[in-house]
């Protein structure tokens, strides 16, 4: 026995699913749907396989490869070259269907016994044998009329007898000599124009009527009602996954919370993360490296494969293709179908029914109502005001920032260095080295500071003569890992709009540079935290600091910046407590509190009572040190608006030589500033 698989469907009813996936390509349970055929072949002992294609025919045969895999042998034929008349192929699949061959489409979920369909169409020495399914709710199909002996009387796309008829299921089994009586070879591609033509000729059919579960997926809605039935154990097909507890199965390991909430049945895949307090409901499919953020709901829902849903949203009874993102607070209505890398921005409102084309994006806070063909496919904004942001490995990944390295690159010019650090997270380093590999690519040097914070980068760009850096911060916001890319210009000061506009033409219109004339080199340059640190003393008087002997709360995210605090704190004879603010500054007996946020670029103050500073008292405050200051040559090196590390020591040691606390400070500056 041999069999033919018909892979060629392009699959318009599911749209958009299909756009980029062909219909027998389009997972059910996370395994493509033509899998579920070939498994059911090789169950009943078919292993010579032939797979007619058609519609984008590469990604079939790159999942498949020659069957071996899979327990069987593939060979490939596409139906295009047959329908066009290609006599090398067309006797190739000639010379293949030597023997009794089952034709089936790759598109249908069944569990018909392929072997009792067999013996019925060999008893009856059969030129051709329709399998057929007598579920007569299932309105679209073939009608096949047969009498009691099996032989098939009449057909039709749709019912104009009376008396009651089967449907065609898109399986026939067939005798080599059938090739030799067929007009086009090309009606192998539809079961149905092979039974038509064949029942026209007067060739006698038989038909079978099995009884199994059948299901041609002819419909958005189908596609969800078959996995639906896979779960409820309603086909004869085996879940390659462990049960957790009954009716909800895994795929791999999971971590699960205490705090998740699965009703089952249920599927969640390989390498899905669910955070604490999400809740998947009852037939809901999770694809395999999908992340369900913090609070989020799933009913009913399809989510393939690699796919983002952010905090706190809302899905029921929606399919999402693979790589989509859907923000925090979304609400995706009933029946809603989002295709793939689609961007649904956060707190956005997606209504009942709605379609999204494949890569479309919806901004954040819209209501769409209308179904998503056309429209920007990019975000109209790269940078905002830190940078570039987004979620670590959702919206920034390491192919993300290498095609970002390379439009910056674009805009430099031949011979710049560019300094890269990033903080201490293992991401953050990973991204570094992609960025880093992006833009000696380019042909552009690099200076790898290692692991630091933004003010470091800023100082350490012009303590080098460099012509720009890129520092990666990774951060929890909202329960996720943030990660922030800050570009600085040749004066370590953030990268102006023009050149934030250029980067951003350049990523849309994949304006990248390359170089294999001149790659760039690759420098190591660890002992710019040094002298970052040094010139921090010469900026205080360490003897008058050290005489008063100052505490200071400490709050921060980034180990790595209180490692940096430690020694400066320890050389001037301060002590750094470790804490939270929120304890109160008073209860660590501290002369003052600082939270320092955004990669040490930005800080709060509370004085010792607990008051925390206003921003324009933290303004005033920088402007009274930056009044009383010279400008030394080191000095010229640090930001004040940007260094928090700087601010605070320069603040530390005004108010250690003027004796006054941070609280009789602020009470001074109210007066004076209302003698104004």
């Amino acid at each position: 026995m041999k069999a033919v698989i018909l892979a060629d469907g392009k699959g318009e009813e599911l749209l958009p699913l299909t756009v980029r996936t062909p219909k027998a390509m389009v997972p059910l349970l996370n395994r493509p749907c033509m899998e579920y055929t070939v498994e059911l072949l090789k169950q009943h002992g078919i292993t010579d396989i032939a797979v007619s294609l058609e519609y984008l025919p590469e990604l079939v045969r790159d999942y498949f490869g020659d069957g071996s895999r899979f327990g069987v042998a593939l060979t490939y034929f596409e139906e295009q070259r047959l329908s066009a008349g290609d006599e090398k192929n067309r006797q190739s699949l000639a010379e293949f269907l030597n023997d009794t061959s089952v034709v089936i489409r790759g598109d249908i979920l069944t569990d018909c016994n392929l072997s009792e369909a067999i013996g019925f169409h060999r008893e009856r020495r059969s030129m051709a044998t329709l399998v057929l399914s007598g579920d007569e709710s299932r309105l679209q199909g073939l009608h096949v009329w047969t009498n009691r002996e099996g032989n098939v009387t009449g057909v039709a796309e749709q019912s104009v007898e009376e008396g009651s008829f089967a449907l065609g299921t898109g399986i026939v089994l067939i005798e080599p000599e059938i090739f030799s009586l067929l007009e086009d070879e090309g009606e192998l591609a539809e079961p149905e124009q092979l039974v038509h033509s064949l029942f026209q000729q007067g060739i006698p059919l038989s038909g079978y009527v099995m009884k199994a579960y059948w299901s041609k997926i002819h419909s958005l809605m189908e596609y969800k009602q078959v996995q639906c039935d896979l779960l409820d154990g309603k086909v004869d097909r085996a879940i390659p996954a462990r049960q957790l507890a009954p009716g909800i199965y895994v795929e791999g390991d999971l971590a699960i919370d205490a705090s998740v909430r699965l009703e089952g049945p249920l599927l969640i895949g390989k390498g899905v993360h669910l955070q604490t307090g999400t809740s998947v409901g009852a037939y809901s499919v999770i694809g395999s490296r999908s992340v369900v953020a913090e609070g989020s709901a799933l009913t009913q829902t399809i989510l393939w494969e690699n796919s983002y849903i952010g905090m706190q949203a809302d899905v029921s009874g929606s399919i999402l293709g693979r790589n989509t993102s859907i923000g925090d607070c979304v609400l995706l209505g009933e029946n809603t179908v989002v295709g793939d890398g689609c961007r649904i921005g956060r707190a956005a409102s997606v209504k009942a029914g709605v379609l999204i084309w494949p890569h479309k994006g919806i901004e954040e806070g819209a209501t769409v109502n209308h179904t998503v063909i056309f429209g920007n496919t990019q975000p109209r904004r790269l940078f905002d005001s830190q940078g570039i942001t987004g979620i670590g490995n959702v919206d920034i990944t390491p192919e993300f920032v290498s095609r970002l390295a390379a439009a910056y690159a674009y805009q430099l010019p031949p011979g710049s260095r560019i300094a890269l650090c990033a903080c201490d997270h293992p991401f953050a380093q990973l991204l570094k080295h992609s960025v880093m590999t992006s833009l000696c690519a380019a042909g552009i040097d690099t200076i790898d500071f290692g692991v630091g914070i933004a003010p470091q980068l800023r100082y350490g760009v012009q303590s080098l003569s460099c012509t720009g850096g890129i520092h990666i911060q990774m951060a929890k916001q909202h329960g996720e890992k943030q990660v922030t890319l800050r570009f600085a210009d040749q004066d370590g000061l953030p990268i102006n709009r023009e050149m934030q506009q250029s980067i951003e033409l350049s990523c849309r219109q994949e304006m990248y540079a390359r170089s294999l004339g001149r790659l760039g080199q690759l420098h190591v340059e660890h002992r710019v935290w040094d002298a970052y640190k040094q010139a921090l003393f010469m900026q205080v008087d360490g003897g008058t600091i050290k005489h008063r002997g100052y505490t200071v709360l400490v709050e921060c995210e980034s180990r790595f910046l209180l490692s940096l605090l430690y020694p400066l704190f320890t050389e001037l004879g301060m002590t750094a407590l470790v804490g939270s603010i929120a304890d109160g500054v008073s209860s660590y007996q501290a002369d003052m509190g600082v939270r320092l946020l955004q990669s040490g670029e930005a800080l709060e103050l509370f004085s010792h009572t607990g008051e925390r500073l206003t921003e324009d008292q933290l303004a005033d405050l920088q402007m009274i040190f930056c009044e009383t200051r010279s400008e030394g040559t080191n000095e010229a090196r640090f930001h004040p608006k940007l260094d928090a590390v700087y601010i605070l020591m320069c603040i530390v040691d005004y108010l250690c030589k003027k004796e006054l606390s941070l609280a009789d400070l602020v009470l001074q500056r109210r007066a004076a500033l209302r003698l104004q």
